[in-house]
């Protein structure tokens, strides 16, 4: 009997998914099932709560099984958020898994994806500097597109404000030399605008006189929905002659401004 016993034991199947180390709780009823679960909405909170409350050791198991999935979870309403919850919980060190798909399937494109630019966000806010730089390079290598994208704009904005300073200063640099371009579209202005309050201190000073040299874009832009917050960091930023010169230009075209609800609020920081 005994013997029949372990033959029946034998012939078992095995989970093909077997966490190293023990688990309970909401751990349990997720291990195995992670991609699974991440594809809904009430089973991507299930994972997510799984990773909040697990040990360090068993959330680099769990999200292991998103592996050759990142780029599915990257375009899902659902498992986006998990991939969100793994860059928040898990060191730098595990998610090197999903920067590596990413930059395979193609960075900038994840830039501009809906739910992609927000995993994208959180990677550039958790991991060191050298790590996501291929994440970084490739936005810089796309920056004309990016920049004015509805979602990929964003990006370049956190990237401004959370990019190493080297990356900083490049991103500066680009928008001041596409200030023109990027100050007349929708998207592209509010990086400009972003720029001017997110890059280090003295690229902001160089945007703000790049946007003041640029004959009648001041005023412009001071009546559009995005434009007229970098008119009003612009003239935060200026000092002295300049700041009086761009007040000058502003108030010569005080009846077009008045016009707009937007160019009133410029008016109150002139």
């Amino acid at each position: 009997q005994q013997q029949q016993q372990h033959q029946q034991h034998q012939q078992q199947p095995s989970n093909c998914f077997q966490l190293a180390a023990p688990v309970a709780g909401v751990s349990a009823t997720v291990a195995g099932k992670v991609w699974e679960l991440s594809q809904e909405a009430t089973g991507c909170r299930e994972v997510q709560r799984a990773l909040e409350e697990a040990s360090a050791e068993i959330r680099r198991q769990l999200a292991s099984e998103l592996r050759g999935h990142v780029w599915e979870a990257l375009r899902s309403p659902h498992a986006n958020f998990v991939l969100q919850k793994c860059v928040a919980t898990l060191e730098p060190e595990a998610l090197q898994f999903i920067i590596n798909e990413i930059v395979h399937g193609s960075a900038e494109r994840a830039a501009k994806s809906k739910f992609g630019c927000r995993v994208f966000q959180r990677l550039i806010e958790r991991c060191p500097g050298a790590q996501v730089s291929q994440l970084v390079e490739a936005v810089i290598a796309d920056f004309a597109v990016v920049a004015r994208h509805p979602y990929g704009n964003y990006v370049v904005q956190h990237l401004l404000e959370h990019a190493t300073p080297q990356h900083r200063h490049c991103l500066s640099q680009l928008v001041e030399r596409d200030m023109r371009g990027l100050a007349a579209d929708t998207f592209g202005s509010t990086v400009v605008s972003g720029a001017l309050s997110k890059a280090p201190q003295e690229s902001q000073l160089s945007l703000a006189r790049a946007l003041l040299r640029e004959e009648g874009l001041l005023v412009f832009i001071a009546c559009t929905k995005h434009g007229h917050n970098a008119v009003i960091r612009t003239l935060q930023v200026l000092k002295g002659a300049e700041r009086e010169e761009a007040r000058r230009r502003l108030l010569a075209d005080e009846p077009a401004l008045r016009t707009s609800r937007f160019g009133r609020s410029v008016l109150q920081h002139a």
